[in-house]
């Protein structure tokens, strides 16, 4: 029976899920993220706040030793100088703000740590009349104390003492002699158990104490894999994929052919929308939001991955905003955020459908066609004709100073705002949000500005996976942000772009597309969705066993993104080679499952849209001789420039798909000397 028995924390008693210095890593992505917009100039990451706190901890270390002590510091000490250097944030109450950090840390040891599955046998062979933890660390006595008791290790070892708090560690053996000292002790009355050969080894067997290496050869080869992961962020993130991999064969079940390759491929290509949706929470925070809308329909599936994600509400312990669906489209919120009926309000729909009929222009309206049939008929305009440019054809233009005309689609805009701002009151638009984040797929926003229309008093932050060029003047109150491309800014991957249907198609849901609202028996506003039974037949044999996939993977993400601080800036360049082979290389059965679909596309064009229609020969050979011609490729050509996916297409003869090929391939060109040619006036 000794009378002392000492037991190091670290590795022994506790052990971590990480690499020591996540944990650190951790702490400053919480700091960078709290206050990401108010950090001095140096710090433009998580990484660089971690580089600076080692620095720091080398500083205080050093005048510690200087002072005669061992090269101790606390926490509290290192974080008090960290936040004096990094942030930069008026009226700053640095003492409060350490408090929080501390808080912070402390939560990120508990939720990363557990206890040694052994530890407990080896402790009990040597008994003793009392037990304290020894530990060399920057964290207060009692701080480890409710980290032991938090993993129910407080009956092992009730109290003990950080060698932070009296500046002395094992390290020296001084900690280890002011233990004899303090309870006069002889060494040869003490037994001390621990990991370290130097510390807990070698140094307290010096003195005399009876040293006990415990180090189990499992748990210590766990330990130099996880912390093998924190030099090299290729690793980390090819270690998880082989996590992923080997679990996978378990949750494919009994599923097909086709539906196990799209269960695997949404496992491989997780990180792409796992990414989006870390961004998404970063921006959050960044922007202060005081709700945060997901967009039907993509959005039903980027809401579970993000709560897959961040299932607690929070991010290295940064509360995000509350997170739910709001059910709108187009279709829905274009009439309800017309300011006027004019010709000039509805560029904003003809600048994407430079080509619209009158059938099209009441369906993306939410009108019946046949309520225009006598208005349309008056001025000399069929219903079904399709109109080059309408802006410019004086049919048109005598339509809309058409006095009963003015009058239908006045009092139908008028009745689809009153419905839709009740609908956004009922889900949760509070008078006090000001601040408001919305989630699409993306590609100009404009359901975004519909509402910033409808709501000029709010700022609305939008948040996409990528952003093609803005064709209509923005709204004063929004702000828009992609995680991929976005050429409102720079031409990097542009050319992702060119291919987003199937995307779209990827991240569909089967719930249907909002046409409207109406009101029900009870008084309250609820959506009108129309479901299409055609186009959810490729969601259920193909795309929701793919969604199934990244679910799967991102719940596996879920547990690394805290303890090993992953930023999306990190993750976009393995996202964005991902969405690249999603359109360049598309797995068979991907575009297989593509060209079946029928996409709707009532707003702009007025019906469904099969995704295998192309234009035909006749139209090829006659476009650089007849307008309509011309005009019809050329919208082609705007909404699908998937060059990749023609070249695999075997249901055309060789001769039209080349000439097709040949029109998108010279499509893109022309974009892009467009874009460019934008971007370099914008610097000028």
């Amino acid at each position: 029976m000794y009378k002392l028995k000492t037991l190091d924390v670290w590795d022994t008693l506790l052990r971590r899920k990480c690499h020591p210095d996540f944990i650190k890593l951790s702490a400053a992505r919480h700091l960078q993220l709290r206050f990401g917009q108010s950090l001095a100039d140096g710090f433009p990451d998580h990484w660089a706040i971690f580089r600076e706190r080692c620095q720091i901890e080398g500083e205080l270390a050093r005048a510690a030793s200087r002072q005669g002590s061992d090269d101790e510091y606390t926490l509290h000490a290192v974080l008090d100088h960290l936040v004096r250097r990094v942030v930069t944030a008026p009226n700053l109450n640095v003492a409060q703000l350490v408090d929080e950090l501390v808080a912070a840390e402390l939560a990120l040891e508990k939720a990363n740590t557990f206890p040694d599955p052994g530890c407990r046998d080896v402790i009990g062979q040597y008994p003793a009349e009392r037990t304290l933890f020894l530990s060399d660390f920057y964290m207060p006595a009692s701080m480890l104390n409710e980290l032991l008791q938090h993993h129910g290790l407080d009956d092992v070892a009730p109290d003990g003492i950080s060698s932070c708090d009296i500046r002395l560690n094992k390290r020296s053996g001084q900690l280890f002699k002011h233990v004899h000292e303090a309870f006069a002790l002889a060494p040869e009355h003490h037994v001390h158990i621990g990991d370290n050969a130097h510390s807990d080894v070698s140094i307290p067997g010096a003195i005399g104490i009876t040293s006990v290496h415990y180090l189990p050869d499992e748990q210590h080869a766990d330990r130099e894999l996880r912390e093998s992961l924190f030099a090299d962020r290729a690793v980390f993130f090819g270690h998880l994929e082989q996590i992923i991999a080997g679990k996978v064969e378990e949750a494919l079940g009994s599923r097909s052919d086709n539906a196990r390759a799209a269960f695997l491929l949404g496992t491989q290509a997780a990180p792409l929308w796992v990414g989006f949706c870390l961004s998404i929470a970063e921006q959050s925070i960044h922007e202060k939001l005081d709700k945060l809308f997901f967009f039907t329909r993509e959005g039903e599936f980027f809401i579970d991955i993000y709560r897959s994600l961040f299932p607690t509400g929070r991010i290295t312990g940064v509360e995000l905003p509350p997170a739910g669906i709001l059910e709108v489209s187009r279709l829905a919120t274009f009439s309800a955020s017309l300011r006027e009926v004019s010709t000039g309000e509805l560029m904003r729909m003809w600048n994407l459908y430079s080509t619209q009929s009158l059938f099209a222009l009441a369906r993306s309206l939410g009108i019946e066609p046949t309520a225009l049939e006598t208005l349309g008929a008056r001025h000399g305009l069929p219903v079904g004709e399709e109109v080059i440019y309408p802006w410019q054809d004086a049919r048109v233009q005598a339509l809309f100073a058409d006095a009963e005309f003015q009058a239908l689609l006045s009092g139908k805009s008028a009745s689809d705002r009153e419905l839709l701002l009740a609908y956004l009151e009922q889900h949760g638009l509070a008078a006090t949000d000001t601040r408001l984040g919305i989630v699409d797929i993306g590609w100009r926003g404009t359901i975004q500005d519909n509402l910033a229309h409808l709501l000029p008093g709010r700022t609305i932050f939008g948040h996409y996976l990528g952003l093609a060029r803005v064709l209509n003047e923005q709204p004063a109150n929004c702000r828009k942000y992609a995680f991929g491309p976005d050429l409102n800014k720079q031409l990097e991957a542009s050319h992702l772009l060119d291919a987003v249907a199937p995307l779209e198609m990827l991240s569909n849901s089967p719930n249907g597309s909002v046409e409207g609202y109406r009101r029900t028996a009870s008084g309250r506003v609820e959506a009108k969705r129309l479901v299409d039974a055609e186009e959810n037949t490729v969601f259920d044999s193909y795309v929701s066993h793919f969604q199934q996939g990244v679910l799967f993977a991102a719940r596996e993400w879920a547990e690394y993104l805290d303890n090993h601080a992953v930023s999306s800036a990190e993750l976009r360049p393995q996202a964005l080679a991902i969405w690249n082979a999603l359109v360049s290389r598309t797995p068979q059965e991907l575009f297989e499952a593509y060209t079946s679909l029928n996409h709707n596309e009532v707003f702009g064009v007025g019906q469904f849209v099969e995704q295998s229609a192309v234009p035909s020969m006749g139209v090829l050979l006659r476009a650089p001789f007849i307008r309509r011609d011309r005009h019809s490729l050329i919208q082609y050509i705007r909404q699908s420039q998937w060059a990749a996916g023609l070249k695999k297409r075997t249901d055309l003869h060789p001769v039209h798909k080349a000439f097709l090929t040949t029109a998108v391939s010279a499509g893109k060109v022309y974009k892009y000397v467009r874009v460019r040619w934008i971007h370099l006036k914008a610097r000028r």
